[in-house]
Parts: C-alpha cells; sequence; structure tokens
C-alpha cells in the first residue's frame, strides 16, 4: 500500500522526549550489544521503520536501492530488513553497526535499469531504517531513528498508561475470531458476510489515489462503520507490521485532512462500494479510528503483549491523530480454530 503524510516539522516534537538521550560518547556500551545482536539470526528485537522526516518520500517512492558494504546495491519495490541484516550478520565483530551506519538506502520515483538523478528523490542512511532495543543489566536502551535513547522506569510506567487507555474496558468493535491460517484479504472478505454487518462498508482493497503521486493508490481503512469510524484490520508477528499499520492510520487522517480531492475520491469510493447505501459529504474528516489487531502468536491483544516497539509508536500515532482531532482505539480480534474447520463459528 502506498501512504502519504505531512512533513518533518509536524513530527519531531511528538517524538520521545521524556526517554533520555545518549550523547555518542556514552554509546559503547550498547552500541556494541547491538553490534552482536546484529550477528545473530532475528528473533524481532530489530524491525524496519520508516524515518519520520522521509514519510512522504517514501510515499512517492516506487524503488529502494540499498547498499551495504558492498560497491554493488541491491533494488526492491521496498525497504528490505532481510537483506540488510543479511549484509551484515557475517562481518566480523565490531565492523556491523559500522556497516550499517556507512550505509545508504536510495528512494526511486521511477523503476528502470539506469535512473537519471532526477529519479533520486532521496539518499538516507541505512541506520534510519531500523529500530532496536538492546538489555544492559536493568537498563533499556533503544534505537530510534538513527538516536539512542534510555527507557527510564518513569517514563515505561508513563508510556504504559498511555497505551492502557487506548483499550477501551468494552470495546467498540467487536470482529470475528482470526481461523488460523488465513490471511487478512480473506478475513476481512468473510467479516464482511458476518450477519449484523449489514451497515458496514467494506473498503478493503478499495484505494483513492495519492494525492502527492496520483499513480500510486491509498487505501484508507478496512471498514467503515455506521457511525463512520475507520477501522484498519491487521494480523502481525511483530513491531515491523504493526509500524505499517499505524503509518496506514497516520496516513488515511492526513490525507483526508490535508487534501480535498483525497476527501471528494473517499466519499466517492464509499458510494461505490456501498452500492449507493452510504453517503459521505465531500468534506468528510474522521473523528474516530479503531485499530483491530490480531497477533499471529495467537496471544491476546493487550498493552502488555504488544511488542515493545509498538508500545511506542502507538503512544506517539495516538499523539498525532489526537492532534488532529481523531481519537484513537485499539481491539484486539482473538484466535479461532484452522480457516479449513471454518473458524467462524461465533459469525454463524
Amino acid at each position: 500500500m502506498a501512504s502519504f503524510a505531512g512533513g518533518h516539522q509536524s513530527r519531531r516534537p511528538l517524538r520521545l522526549a521524556a526517554i533520555n538521550p545518549r550523547r555518542p560518547a556514552d554509546q559503547s556500551g550498547w552500541a556494541g550489544a547491538l553490534d552482536d545482536q546484529l550477528g545473530l539470526p532475528a528473533d524481532g528485537r530489530i524491525a524496519e521503520t520508516v524515518p519520520f522526516d522521509h514519510l512522504r518520500n517514501d510515499a512517492e517512492a516506487v524503488t529502494y536501492r540499498m547498499r551495504i558494504n558492498s560497491d554493488g546495491s541491491f533494488e526492491s519495490d521496498a525497504f528490505d530488513l532481510g537483506y540488510v541484516l543479511g549484509r551484515v550478520r557475517y562481518l566480523p565483530s565490531g565492523s556491523r553497526l559500522e556497516a550499517l551506519k556507512s550505509g545508504t538506502v536510495k528512494l526511486l520515483r521511477e523503476r528502470r535499469r539506469r535512473s537519471a538523478p532526477d529519479d533520486v528523490i532521496a539518499t538516507v542512511g541505512t541506520l534510519r531504517w531500523i529500530e532496536a532495543t538492546v538489555s544492559l543489566g536493568s537498563h533499556v536502551f533503544c534505537l530510534l531513528d538513527g538516536e539512542w535513547y534510555e527507557f527510564g522506569a518513569s517514563y515505561l510506567a508513563s508510556l504504559h498508561s498511555e497505551v492502557q487507555r487506548l483499550f477501551a474496558p468494552v470495546p467498540s468493535v467487536v470482529l470475528p475470531a482470526w481461523p488460523r491460517g488465513m490471511s487478512e484479504t480473506p478475513y476481512n472478505k468473510k467479516t464482511a458476510r458476518t450477519v449484523g454487518w449489514e451497515d458496514w462498508v467494506v473498503l478493503d482493497c478499495k484505494t483513492i489515489p495519492n494525492p502527492a503521486k496520483p499513480s500510486d493508490q491509498i487505501e484508507i481503512c478496512d471498514f467503515l462503520t455506521q457511525d463512520d469510524t475507520l477501522v484498519l484490520v491487521k494480523q502481525a508477528r511483530g513491531s515491523g507490521a504493526l509500524s505499517h499499520l499505524y503509518n496506514q492510520a497516520q496516513v488515511a487522517v492526513e490525507v483526508l485532512y490535508d487534501s480535498a480531492v483525497a476527501r471528494a475520491n473517499f466519499a466517492q469510493r464509499v458510494r461505490i462500494a456501498s452500492d449507493g447505501r452510504r453517503t459521505l459529504p465531500d468534506d468528510f474528516l474522521p473523528k474516530r479510528l479503531v485499530l483491530a489487531i490480531h497477533l499471529k502468536t495467537g496471544a491476546e491483544l493487550t498493552p502488555d503483549s504488544l511488542f515493545g516497539f509498538s508500545q511506542i509508536t502507538l503512544a506517539q500515532t495516538a499523539k498525532a491523530l489526537a492532534a488532529r482531532g481523531v481519537s484513537l482505539e485499539v481491539v484486539g480480534i482473538s484466535a479461532a480454530g484452522s480457516a479449513a474447520d471454518g473458524g467462524f463459528a461465533d459469525a454463524a
């Protein structure tokens, strides 16, 4: 899914001001721990992200040209964390983190063998595309957007409180249990056929043009409820997938608030998807957004079961949406039996 978002200035104040920043001179311990971690098989403690001041560039990019510890480069249609980690994993101890620091990711607006200078949207250091957490004794350190932070006990308590408020005691939205082995699109289609959902509009894979680049498309939400709440659905194994979900939520809100054309296109998309049952004004602005999340591990979704990075970025997303006047709620989707045995017994 293509994405679109506002610029750097609107986001930096929402960064982790409550976490203690660490100066470069202090970094040897946790930097060494991260270097060691980079030499191990992936275990979820290192996740991909999008640099905050390049969300707009990420929306426009068609090709990502990654260069890590090599004169050559690797191209993909998205940032490839697996490739990046693979390039540094077998380097000598002490050199892996440095390889990330010297690596680059070029964002290109065209996909062709020989790119012209105008094709390059931005060149960003590879280290800014990853998030990592390391522990040294009782201290927990986090690398975010190329900067190190220490999680103080007071901050962690405050973070937990912020995230806890996003989980309502009684969820406003209850989705059917997610059958084991079912992917997202079939789940959404089957959910849409559940009895009692006639007033919801199914918008999964129903996109609108990206105002920043009309050849790209944006998916605003998976469902629009009867009270005009945007519902976004995601199943996730790690923080990377949830970071994409949070980014989509911000993209959906920001594009509707910032672009009259996007608002009109979304209203039209709703009319078409509902066969004319639902109409939105062309100046529609959302006031509520629900993130419905199913953990592939089968664990119940709670603030404590969220992956470490996900708690941070979720709190940050809630603040960004609140700045637009949009409230955020998080609900869990429980696990059901296998897709083969139905899994939707409670939806029959």
